[in-house]
């Protein structure tokens, strides 16, 4: 919902103990009465302030390292040194926080358009403009009325938003560390934090979309300050109480169309009633829905297929139905490792290998497995990938290094950048097995998908071939970073 600029919004605020008169933008207010205001609040500037002489310690740390006095640190005096806790929170999540002190300020006043109170918004605009030091940092560069009305005029996403986003994020190889200011990198980063920020529960793909972005550092950084932030929120709509310092009552005075940003609460209402948040995720359930009718459509396809080059292999029903069972057991073994993933996760090779022996019940003394962990395959590769891992695994069990006590099997993998995309090289050796058999007894679907099925629909280079001491198989397939 977005508000008309003509309609009413308020702002109960107090001036050096003076309470001022609620504000009323349905008509624009004049130059005169701007006018007249500012010269009102700088005439309560100059005069003394009673008890200004009486500041502690505390409150002057927190002026030298702020450059103001934030009402907020002066409130709960039913409780005291509860706000001096509150400024150890502040500093270990949001100022001394390694994260760059714009990119937190900036990020403090995008989340905090969502808090129906506007005492955070209001505030933390403030240290952006040069109202006090943004994150607590001297140094930082401030930004002008112009640049935080566009961040405070930034739309919330929409689902298909998202989906660009979330593209773009997951498309980085490796983490690019804190994007700068203003930038489309940026304003993804802003997109996927709303996501996370507003439905926490429903994140799972923006939080690994920025992960993947930040790095794993960054981000617990990142989440500490986000912690933060909703904490602030939380204590200023429990404390409505809360004045505007003297500074932001005078800089929306003279700016008028920057207080009507401030002071709308209009996404606040967005963030509580849920709208938007609701529609983002109706869009994509709705992808997820035609996801999942494409993926059902392969699977009966992929299932079609099994049955027939199954079927064409044997001529009893018995061998027919043993195999056939098995290689739909591998299938179902895949979906319920995808069923199992939270959004935005992959199934890792070492984890599909390591389950399809534990599938096959084998002795794992005859076994070495070397490579990496965690190398993400694509979801839409997986089936037909698992399958030729499954028909591997099964031929080594019957027929060679897995069916005898004295034969080896040497699994070694590792990830190479080729080209534009990395790269799983997988070697597949058995060593130790009697191959004087007659290999028109081996069946041969499996060789079959590995020699063509996975060059024409994974875009793999393989290499089969049956050795004396047994098969050697290597695969080449494209991964995800």
């Amino acid at each position: 919902m977005q508000r008309s600029s003509r309609e009413r919004i308020e702002a109960s605020t107090v001036c050096d103990g003076t309470a001022w008169s609620r504000w009323n933008f349905i008509r624009p207010l004049s130059f005169a009465a701007l006018r007249d205001r500012l010269r009102s609040a700088l005439a309560r500037r100059r005069a003394p302030v009673a008890g200004a002489e009486r500041e502690t310690a505390f409150q002057r740390e927190i002026r030298q390292r702020m450059g103001v006095l934030p009402h907020v640190f002066q409130s709960a005096p039913a409780a005291p040194g509860l706000v001096e806790q509150v400024w150890v929170q502040a500093k270990s999540a949001y100022l001394d926080n390694p994260l760059p002190s714009l990119f937190k300020e900036r990020l403090f006043v995008h989340l905090s358009r969502f808090c129906e109170v506007r005492y955070s918004v209001v505030r933390h605009a403030g240290f952006l403009l040069g109202k006090g030091h943004p994150a607590g940092d001297a140094n930082a560069t401030v930004e002008t009325v112009a640049q935080v009305l566009e961040l405070l005029s930034r739309p919330v996403p929409n689902a298909s938003r998202l989906e660009e986003v979330f593209a773009r994020l997951e498309g980085h190889r490796q983490p690019n560390g804190v994007p700068a200011p203003r930038s489309r990198d940026e304003e993804d980063l802003f997109d996927a934090l709303t996501v996370m920020f507003v439905v926490p529960a429903r994140s799972a793909q923006a939080r690994a979309a920025v992960k993947n972005v930040l790095g794993d550092e960054n981000f617990e950084y990142l989440v500490a300050l986000l912690a933060f932030i909703r904490n602030a929120h939380y204590w200023s709509e429990t404390h409505p109480d809360l004045e505007y310092e003297t500074d932001m009552i005078m800089l929306m005075a003279q700016h008028q169309e920057l207080a009507r940003h401030l002071l709308d609460t209009a996404d606040a209402e967005w963030a509580h009633a849920g709208d938007a948040v609701r529609e983002a995720l109706t869009g994509q359930l709705q992808m997820l829905n035609t996801e999942l009718q494409h993926r059902t459509r392969n699977l009966l396809s992929v299932i079609r297929v099994l049955f027939d080059r199954t079927l064409a292999k044997h001529t009893t029903l018995e061998s027919f139905a043993e195999v056939f069972a098995s290689r739909l057991e591998a299938i179902n073994r895949v979906q319920i490792y995808l069923s199992r993933l939270t959004q935005g996760d992959k199934v890792a090779f070492d984890v599909l290998l390591r389950n399809e022996l534990t599938a096959h019940a084998v002795s794992l003394h005859q076994i070495t497995l070397e490579g990496p962990e965690g190398i993400r395959l694509r979801s839409s590769t997986l089936q037909t990938f698992a399958l030729a891992l499954h028909e591997l695994v099964a031929n080594a069990v019957k027929y060679g290094a897995l069916s005898c006590p004295d034969a080896q099997l040497l699994v070694r993998w590792e990830v190479e950048h080729d080209g534009q995309q990395p790269m799983l090289h997988l070697d597949w050796e058995e060593t130790g097995v009697d191959m004087a058999t007659d290999d028109s007894t081996r069946p041969g679907y499996g060789r079959e998908l590995i020699e063509r099925a996975l060059p024409y629909q994974l875009k793999a280079r393989t290499r089969y071939e049956l050795l004396p001491g047994g098969v050697r198989c290597s695969i080449s397939v494209p991964v995800l970073e």
